[in-house]
């Protein structure tokens, strides 16, 4: 697989390019197009979540657990002692980084449901999901920060199966198809859940209006393409066949 530099390039590589893209278009500001090449380069990270030893894991555990912390200190603000506050951090900080690291790192196998399409789209509604309802973005810029999450978690797990090929050898080494792959069929009870999860994110999810409007304006149309695919000869044959 490839080693983290590679995916870090590579991450910051695809969301350049795509945060580039998007403020051409003007989809995004300055301080936004910022904003989503940090989140693309997350997102290359992300996948290798379920190491138990890997430099992002460990940073986002710790990361994850800074946030909380300060976040439930200041939650407590006004209702209890000053002092009290720094035990509040203290006791959620470290919750975070060995408790729920510890517990993570036993359920979870490499190369498992986090290397799979499915877990692409969790990521990348998580993603729109946390922007809008915690973060208080807009439901369009909410949609953009978990497209290029779900962007550099997608080029992750390209850049794995890439270096699962041997050019030289002319061979497949043997992780190969371990990481693009629609969901873990060895873990099944991992993808069911995290394929509920997907849909509970969908259902709360931001409205997609701006996304279809945006669509509406480049000229494309839902309606359009189901009409589209419909009149095809194929699938009209295809049709023909099953009724």
């Amino acid at each position: 697989m490839a080693n983290f530099r590679a995916h870090l390039y590579g991450a910051a590589a695809v969301s350049s390019i795509a945060s580039l893209g998007a403020y051409s278009l003007g989809w995004a500001g300055p301080q936004q197009t910022q904003w989503l090449f940090l989140l693309g380069v997350t997102g290359g990270l992300l996948p290798d979540i379920d190491s138990d030893n890997s430099t992002p894991v460990r940073g986002f555990f710790t990361l994850l657990g800074v946030i909380l912390a300060f976040w439930m200190s200041f939650s407590f603000v006004g209702r209890v002692p000053v002092l009290a506050l720094m035990p509040i951090w203290a006791l959620v900080f470290f919750t975070v980084r060995f408790g729920i690291y510890e517990i993570f790192a036993r359920f979870t196998v490499h190369r498992g449901i986090w290397h799979s399409w499915l877990a692409v789209a969790f990521a990348g509604l998580a993603s729109a999901n946390i922007a809008y309802h915690l973060a208080r973005w807009s439901a369009w810029d909410s949609w953009l920060a978990g497209f290029f999450v779900a962007l550099g978690y997608f080029a992750h797990l390209c850049l794995d199966e890439i270096a699962s090929v041997d050019l030289l050898d002319k061979s497949l080494r043997r992780s190969f198809g371990t990481a693009l792959k629609p969901f873990s069929l060895d873990y099944p009870w991992a993808s069911l859940s995290m394929l509920v999860g997907a849909i509970a994110l969908t259902v709360v999810a931001p409205t997609i209006d701006p996304v279809l409007a945006a669509g509406k304006y480049y000229g494309f149309s839902i309606n359009a393409l189901q009409v589209q695919v419909l009149d095809e000869s194929g699938w009209r044959a295809l049709w023909g066949l099953l009724n």
